[in-house]
């Protein structure tokens, strides 16, 4: 099988790199906005409490993402994810994480690579 397609972004200059944690403690689930102040190539949260990990990368659907539960099966996703902003939008350098990831009681961490 041969490589069809191959897209890559290039960062000049110094890497922006971005984490954080969100700690749930509503009684339900919420959405969560994060404003970076940059456009990310990659983006991971984790939920530390359930072991659930979402991961984007640039050129996947957005939203989407590869999720791996705790016993280590992964999924991709195609409607479920993060939703990274668009330049379109205005949003670009935002990422938005939707109440089904964000659930009540629980503990996150996540990472912004550009």
């Amino acid at each position: 099988m041969a490589l069809t397609t191959n897209t890559q972004g290039v960062s000049s200059g110094v890497v922006n790199h971005s984490t954080g944690h969100l700690v749930n403690d509503a009684g339900g689930a919420v959405v969560a906005t994060l404003s970076l102040g940059f456009v990310p190539r990659v983006f991971r949260i984790h939920n530390v409490t359930d072991r659930i990990s979402y991961e984007w990368y640039n050129g996947m659907t957005n939203p989407g993402a590869v999720k791996t539960v705790a016993a280590g099966t992964r999924t991709l996703e195609t409607t479920e994810g993060p939703t990274i902003g668009t330049v379109t939008a205005g949003t670009d350098t935002t990422v938005s994480v939707p109440a089904s990831i964000i659930l009540a009681s629980k503990t996150f961490v996540w990472e912004a690579v550009a």
